[in-house]
């Protein structure tokens, strides 16, 4: 098993809940040695974020304060044929 980042986050959720190498270990996956190795001292969960309450403004209000490089990011019409004819292409 790779330990990545996110195993790391999974393994220490898992320690948190359970409160042992082993019993953590078997939800993760991986051996009790594992877990011991990747546990991090004080670990926190991250804040739960409730995405229900987030409102974000229609482009066009805030079109004024983007900044000046959003133009280049934007594709021109024809930019869009031309990659949809790719896709096409690709697709094949």
């Amino acid at each position: 098993m790779k330990i990545g980042p996110e195993e790391i986050v999974k393994i220490n959720e898992a320690y948190k809940a359970t409160g042992t190498y082993a019993a953590a270990a078997r939800i993760v996956g991986c051996s009790p040695g594992t877990v011991k190795r990747y546990i991090i001292p004080d670990y926190e969960s991250a804040p739960v974020i409730d995405t229900d309450e987030i409102i974000l403004p229609p482009l066009e209000e805030i079109a004024d304060e983007l900044p000046p490089w959003y133009d280049i990011t934007c594709l021109t019409p024809e930019e869009e044929k031309e990659i949809k004819i790719l896709w096409k292409e690709m697709s094949v």
